[in-house]
């Protein structure tokens, strides 16, 4: 018969017998490694969908830092009679530009303007126009005006008259639509003397307008006598009734403009 506290040892010693401290199960909780994994697709889906924000802000504080080193270059380089400079440092300064967009534009057709090419500079400095806040726009319409002159004398000088009192004509609305703070002595866009230049090319425009339609001013010959042109073909007449027409219609809009222009201008006024 076996001895009872031998029993009790053998019984100790079994596997069976033994058990386990409580809260000494190592075993991992089922569904905690797919918790863990969520949670790392969670972050890896914020990330992406901050990574355009963050590099859009990237790249706009870039462009902020280096706009005013174009912005000087194109400047210098206009200043040293560089076309091609002022061109490419105006170029510049319009890549990913989403702040004073017009700037770039303008520099473009100031490059344009050293080149001698008033055609493209004309279309620079319109789209300047259209992006230019109106407290800023004085300086951009000034150089449209003076641009679209020179187009207008280049036609003429060509005999084509109908198309350059189209661009004479443009340069006067263009004039006609400046705001008056463009006039006013102490408007921040009048501090280079933009009103007195918009005033003076209004003047010209109107009097190229005036001396190329009938009933202007005449020619003259090799001695400097006035000579008169000769009478136009009956089947002209018709056209020529029209043209005086138009031209009177252009004479009283430059008196318009004329009378605007010499009103004192009130401040803060806004754009016709």
């Amino acid at each position: 018969m076996m001895n009872p506290q031998a029993l009790d040892q053998t019984l100790d010693k079994s596997p069976s017998a033994k058990t386990s401290p409580i809260g000494s199960d190592t075993t991992a909780t089922p569904g905690a490694p797919s918790l863990q994994a969520a949670a790392r697709h969670r972050r890896r889906k914020l990330l992406l969908m901050a990574a355009p924000a963050v590099l859009v802000t990237a790249v706009v504080a870039l462009k902020l830092l280096s706009l005013p080193l174009a912005a000087g270059q194109a400047a210098h380089a206009y200043e040293a009679g560089n076309a091609d400079g002022t061109v490419r440092a105006g170029q510049s300064m319009g890549v990913l530009n989403m702040v004073e967009r017009y700037k770039s534009h303008f520099a473009v057709g100031d490059g344009y303007v050293l080149r001698g090419d008033f055609a493209a500079a004309k279309e620079e400095f319109a789209k300047a126009l259209e992006l230019v806040p109106a407290q800023e726009s004085c300086k951009v319409r000034v150089n449209l005006v003076l641009t679209l002159e020179k187009l207008g004398e280049a036609k003429e000088k060509a005999g084509d008259t109908a198309s350059a009192m189209e661009f004479f004509a443009q340069g006067s609305e263009t004039v006609a639509q400046a705001p008056r703070d463009c006039f006013a002595p102490s408007s921040p866009n009048n501090e280079d003397g933009e009103g007195d230049a918009l005033r003076d090319a209004a003047k010209r425009l109107q009097d190229k307008q005036s001396a190329a339609q009938p009933g202007g001013e005449g020619g003259k010959d090799g001695d400097g006598k006035s000579v008169q042109p000769a009478p136009p073909p009956a089947s002209k007449m018709e056209k020529l009734k029209e043209s005086g027409q138009k031209a009177q219609a252009e004479r009283n809009k430059g008196e318009k403009v004329d009378e605007f222009l010499e009103q004192d201008p009130e401040p803060h006024a806004k754009p016709w």
